[in-house]
Protein backbone atom coordinates (compact mmCIF):
# COMPACT_ATOMS: atom_id res chain seq x y z
CA UNK A 1 0.00 0.00 0.00
CA UNK A 2 1.13 3.75 -1.08
CA UNK A 3 0.91 6.73 0.25
CA UNK A 4 -0.28 9.95 -1.67
CA UNK A 5 2.56 11.99 -1.93
CA UNK A 6 2.22 14.86 -0.09
CA UNK A 7 2.52 18.74 -2.01
CA UNK A 8 5.13 20.76 -0.56
CA UNK A 9 2.75 23.14 0.96
CA UNK A 10 0.80 20.45 2.60
CA UNK A 11 4.43 19.37 4.25
CA UNK A 12 5.07 22.94 5.33
CA UNK A 13 1.34 22.95 6.90
CA UNK A 14 2.45 19.86 8.77
CA UNK A 15 5.27 20.99 9.19
CA UNK A 16 4.15 24.55 11.53
CA UNK A 17 1.46 22.13 13.13
CA UNK A 18 4.44 19.91 14.61
CA UNK A 19 6.13 23.21 15.40
CA UNK A 20 3.10 24.88 17.21
CA UNK A 21 1.91 21.62 18.80
CA UNK A 22 5.25 19.92 20.15
CA UNK A 23 7.02 23.47 20.82
CA UNK A 24 4.61 26.44 21.29
CA UNK A 25 5.94 28.40 18.75
CA UNK A 26 3.34 30.97 17.41
CA UNK A 27 2.41 29.93 13.94
CA UNK A 28 2.90 33.95 12.82
CA UNK A 29 6.84 33.07 13.27
CA UNK A 30 6.99 30.04 11.03
CA UNK A 31 7.02 31.39 7.76
CA UNK A 32 9.08 29.45 5.01
CA UNK A 33 12.25 31.55 5.53
CA UNK A 34 12.27 31.45 9.05
CA UNK A 35 15.72 29.91 10.43
CA UNK A 36 15.36 27.00 12.78
CA UNK A 37 18.19 28.47 15.51
CA UNK A 38 18.43 32.04 14.65
CA UNK A 39 14.66 33.11 14.51
CA UNK A 40 13.06 29.89 16.56
CA UNK A 41 15.49 29.11 18.66
CA UNK A 42 15.37 25.72 18.52
CA UNK A 43 18.28 23.51 19.93
CA UNK A 44 19.57 19.77 19.02
CA UNK A 45 17.28 18.34 21.36
CA UNK A 46 14.41 20.22 19.84
CA UNK A 47 15.86 19.17 16.12
CA UNK A 48 15.84 15.29 17.41
CA UNK A 49 12.20 16.04 18.65
CA UNK A 50 11.36 17.84 15.44
CA UNK A 51 12.48 14.51 13.24
CA UNK A 52 10.60 12.02 15.56
CA UNK A 53 7.15 14.41 15.24
CA UNK A 54 7.59 14.80 11.67
CA UNK A 55 8.74 10.88 11.48
CA UNK A 56 5.48 9.99 12.72
CA UNK A 57 3.58 12.28 11.00
CA UNK A 58 4.50 11.76 7.42
CA UNK A 59 6.24 7.99 7.91
CA UNK A 60 9.43 9.73 6.83
CA UNK A 61 12.64 9.27 8.83
CA UNK A 62 15.36 12.17 8.34
CA UNK A 63 18.80 10.72 8.66
CA UNK A 64 21.75 12.72 10.25
CA UNK A 65 23.34 13.89 7.17
CA UNK A 66 19.65 15.40 6.25
CA UNK A 67 19.53 17.06 9.14
CA UNK A 68 22.84 18.51 8.86
CA UNK A 69 21.64 20.28 5.61
CA UNK A 70 18.20 21.80 7.32
CA UNK A 71 18.60 25.27 8.14
CA UNK A 72 15.06 26.87 7.53
CA UNK A 73 11.54 25.76 7.41
CA UNK A 74 11.57 25.57 3.89
CA UNK A 75 14.80 23.18 4.03
CA UNK A 76 12.94 21.02 6.19
CA UNK A 77 9.68 20.81 3.91
CA UNK A 78 12.07 20.66 0.48
CA UNK A 79 14.36 17.65 2.66
CA UNK A 80 10.53 15.73 3.59
CA UNK A 81 8.68 16.58 0.02
CA UNK A 82 11.73 14.61 -1.67
CA UNK A 83 11.55 11.59 0.74
CA UNK A 84 7.64 11.45 -0.09
CA UNK A 85 8.14 11.25 -3.86
CA UNK A 86 8.62 7.57 -5.60
CA UNK A 87 11.09 5.89 -5.91
CA UNK A 88 13.14 7.81 -2.93
CA UNK A 89 15.13 6.30 -0.44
Amino acid sequence: MTTPALSKAEVYEQLKQVLVDEFGLPADQLGPEAHLVKDLDLDSIDWIDMAVALEVKTGQELKQQELASIRTIQDVVDVIHRKLQPGQP
